[in-house]
Order: C-alpha cells, then structure tokens, then sequence
C-alpha cells in the first residue's frame, strides 16, 4: 500500500473542518465576526403564544374616541391597525366579523359590555364608505 498523499491529507483536514464547523452550533469555535460585517438582528421580540407580535403599532394610531383602548388591544393581540383602518362597514357588518373571528379564527372571548363598546367605536370611526362614482354597487357593502 502506497503512502498518503499530500492531497488525501489536504482532503481529510478539510473534511474535518468543516465538520466541525457545522457541528458547532453556538460559535465558538469560529471566534469574532469581522468589524466590516453587519452586527446580527435582534431576535423578535416573543408574545405569550411564543410566536412574534404581528405589528409595532401603537394606541395612538387609532382614531381618537371612546373606546379605542379596548379596541385596539382587543383586535391588535391578532392584526395591525392597517387591517381595521382598511374596513368601512356597518355595525352590523363589524358584529358579524366579530363573530367569526371568534368562531374561525379562535378570537378570545370578549365580554358583552366590551364587546358593545368595541363595535360603537368601529361603527363610528370605520363607516362604509361611499359608492363608486361608475353607479355600481359595492358588492363588500352588503
């Protein structure tokens, strides 16, 4: 048998490396990132359920009026603010959202004076808008 050569010793170091490389799951055998590299992102910040927050949004970026507290963190715990800005319908309309997101989607239970207090302050502050100027109907408006 012929003796090693320089490229299966060359062949085996590497293979060893990146072995070990790979099994090193924490980094330490890898030392300091270099300075010109970007520093690593922040892991996102984690809710109860263990998985991220949908949004950064803030009380403030509702509309002001009563029961916009409520409002928000009763239907922020799931979706941003973008989603109820984006709704214009009636009361009825936002009761029957309600319901089924309580029924498909697993919403929380809300108390009955709560609830009250959440679909006054959607009905107020995100009517159904206005028809089209073509004289179709909306067909979301019904």
């Amino acid at each position: 048998m012929k003796g090693l050569r320089i490229s299966h010793v060359c062949a085996i170091a590497l293979g060893a490396a990146f072995i070990l490389l790979a099994a090193d799951r924490a980094g330490s055998l890898r030392g300091k990132a270099p300075a010109w590299l970007p520093p690593p992102k922040a892991p996102p910040r984690v809710v109860e359920s263990g998985k991220p927050p949908p949004h950064n949004d803030k009380v403030e970026d509702m509309p002001d009026g009563k029961g916009r507290e409520v409002t928000f963190y009763t239907c922020t715990a799931c979706h941003g603010v973008a989603l109820i800005k984006a709704q214009g319908l009636t009361r009825e309309l936002w009761d029957h959202t309600f319901d089924m997101m309580l029924e498909k989607h697993r919403m929380p239970p809300v108390k009955p004076d709560e609830r009250a207090e959440i679909l006054d302050y959607l009905s107020e502050q995100f009517p159904p808008r206005r028809r089209a100027r073509s004289g179709g109907d909306n067909p979301f408006l019904k």
